[in-house]
């Protein structure tokens, strides 16, 4: 007898389409990451409380911190309301929450009642300190909350990876009628850009015009910020252009963001102009410019710039910079100046740069370089599950499978769990959801009132395995876990029944290379009532229609057009140009076969490689690639 379930309504169809290197992947992901003491003093009064209270306040100001509090606590009277600000507040400075616990403890065992401000200030201090709970019971307990204990809440939850809850609170605060400022801004910047919710950081960037706050450095970082990590890269960049008051911030969070794009150019040229602009550019900046080389293969260029880094700025670089470089000569292929660089930095005992040289002798299967790396590594730091992973992985791609098992083993016996891979989701109406691929289980995460976690499957085709077939990899280097299936038919099968019936979001990249596309998109939104979000090329090289994506468009809700930027021009690039003889429709490759290009270049481009193709055929001369 036939089982009958219950109809679903109706799903949601989504389609994202255009040229390599136009982002496609990234903006997948975006979009499914956008759906001491416990007893009573008894001591004798202190002569004089104005004494006592002079002297509390002398010994914090001359930076006697602990003789300060140290005192307050063995005396066990109550003192003046400014006094207890004064201490709390150098206790919030200093980072002294201990401290400022027992000040609040001493609050409790003489019985005093704090005024608002002192709550507000001891709210301040919890929610610093990170304990969230104290702090939220503080902030209910208010008579008067005002935008400082608002804004209090909102960075706290924040800081402490907490972005739903925090946002949620800010549109709490706005529905009670408070106007936010240049604080409120800040965090609010930091949470759309965290979670990539772009509609959020567009409307909070609506109520900063209107509130017409005077320019920030430290709002207008965070607004570039938000925008470059959203995928809106000339919002980001207008950001930037209008800003009155730009200093070495500003300046870093425009290279950082191109630079988390790939966009090698406007790294290099932007870091140009900041020094010729005056601005001295700090760590974090060379960090930035010098992925930017590791990204475009620019060896030359990325040593120059670190060695720039101490003679021209006296900059000493850190751990994070050797691994930069480490990376850099790795995706170039050269491995053993990456293992003699590693060997003469000061750096060596750090596990970070061994981990970059380990990634990169994986991608280039050098075994006997691989397993130096990883003793060194693990050496070092033993308890890295993702390094075992990458190990693991490396001797699967070189078939080493009684390695394979060894790895496995050793992470069995040392108790080392590898995290299941996990996002979050946005979508329209219902903001955020966890994400799980491969898996049917729901990942905990912070609980957040009033909010629906949704199950999200992320499917590939099992042709592509230039990053492995267990994740997809942006071209900028993000990675999400999935399942490469050979067709999508038999994704329910190998997901399981279940689990499928619990999924909400089904996201498919690569999508052209699936022929029963159509038929799978039907029926998992028209009748299972699942939100699918499909990432694919529009067309293939010669610029014909590519596998069934476009087949799908009649039966979308939306559709996202991308472009990249041109490769010779720097113009919209809407097409592919191959450059490699091949000719057959389904080459996969990166930069070293394709190129995006606008349509003037890629008609003249395309007449030169096939006239080129053509002579080297009537010599008989063996074509490889074309530039």
């Amino acid at each position: 007898m036939e089982h009958l379930t219950q109809p679903s309504l109706p799903g949601e169809i989504h389609v994202i389409v255009g040229p390599m290197f136009a982002g496609k992947t990234t903006t997948l992901l975006r979009r499914i990451q956008s759906e001491s003491s416990n007893g009573s003093f008894q001591v004798e009064p202190y002569k004089s409380y104005l004494q006592l209270d002079k002297t509390l306040k002398g010994l914090c100001i001359s930076g006697r911190l602990r003789e300060s509090v140290g005192l307050l606590c063995t005396m066990g009277v109550r003192v003046e309301p400014g006094t207890y600000v004064l201490l709390l507040q150098e206790c919030i400075f200093r980072k002294e929450y201990k401290k400022g616990r027992r000040i609040h403890a001493q609050m409790v065992v003489v019985g005093y009642d704090p005024n608002e401000y002192l709550k507000t200030k001891l709210l301040i201090l919890y929610m610093k300190s990170g304990d969230l709970g104290t702090a939220h019971v503080l902030f209910d307990n208010l008579r008067e909350k005002n935008l400082v204990s608002w804004n209090a809440m909102i960075a706290g939850y924040v800081q402490k990876g907490l972005e739903e809850v925090g946002l949620n609170l800010y549109y709490k605060m706005r529905q009670t009628g408070f106007i936010p400022d240049q604080y409120t801004f800040a965090s609010v910047f930091r949470v759309c850009a965290t979670l990539a919710t772009l509609e959020h950081g567009k409307q909070a960037h609506g109520v900063l015009i209107k509130c017409q706050i005077r320019e920030n450095v430290v709002v207008n970082s965070a607004l570039m910020d938000m925008y470059f990590k959203c995928s809106s890269l000339s919002d980001g960049h207008q950001v930037f252009d209008r800003s009155l008051n730009r200093n070495v911030i500003m300046w870093t969070a425009l290279i950082s963001g191109y630079g988390q794009h790939g966009k090698v150019v406007e790294v290099l040229e932007s870091f140009h102009r900041m020094k010729t602009e005056d601005f001295k550019p700090n760590h974090v900046t060379f960090l930035a410019v010098l992925s930017a080389c590791s990204h475009g293969g620019l060896v030359d260029e990325g040593w120059a710039y670190f060695s720039s880094m101490i003679k021209d700025y006296g900059i000493q670089p850190r751990g994070k910079h050797y691994a930069a470089m480490v990376d850099l000569f790795g995706r170039a292929g050269r491995l053993q100046e990456a293992y003699e660089f590693v060997l003469n930095s000061p750096c060596k005992e750090h596990s970070v740069i061994w981990g970059a040289l380990l990634g990169a002798c994986r991608v280039h299967g050098d075994m006997d370089l691989v397993k130096l790396a990883s003793n060194k590594y693990f050496e070092l730091e033993p308890k890295n599950p993702g390094k075992y992973v990458v190990l693991s992985n490396a001797y699967a791609t070189s078939g080493f499978w009684d390695n394979v098992a060894q790895v496995r083993a050793v992470m069995r016996e040392s108790g080392i769990i590898k995290e299941p891979g996990c996002s979050r989701i946005e979508n329209l109406e219902d903001p955020l959801t966890a994400v799980c691929a491969g898996h049917s289980l729901l990942l905990p995460l912070p609980q957040v009132p009033k909010q629906k976690y949704k199950s999200v499957a992320i499917i590939k085709s099992n042709k592509d395995t230039r990053y492995g077939l267990d994740s997809i990899v942006t071209h900028d280097g993000v990675k999400l876990p999935c399942l490469a299936l050979p067709d999508l038919s038999s994704f329910r099968q190998k997901f399981g029944l279940d689990a499928y019936d619990q999924l909400d979001v089904i996201g498919i990249d690569e999508a052209q290379f699936f022929e029963d596309l159509y038929d799978f998109c039907r029926e998992a939104a028209d009748h299972d009532g699942k939100t699918v979000i499909v990432s694919g090329l529009d067309g293939d090289y010669l610029r014909r229609s590519f596998g069934s994506v476009l087949d799908i468009i009649p039966l979308a809700d939306s559709v996202t057009k991308l472009t990249a930027r041109c490769e010779l021009c720097g113009k919209r690039a809407f097409f592919t140009l191959r450059k490699t003889a091949e000719t057959e429709t389904e080459l996969i490759g990166g930069a070293d076969v394709y190129m995006p290009v606008c349509r003037q270049h890629y008609v003249s481009g395309q007449g030169v490689i096939e006239a080129a193709r053509t002579v080297l055929d009537s010599q008989n001369v063996q074509c490889v690639s074309y530039a």
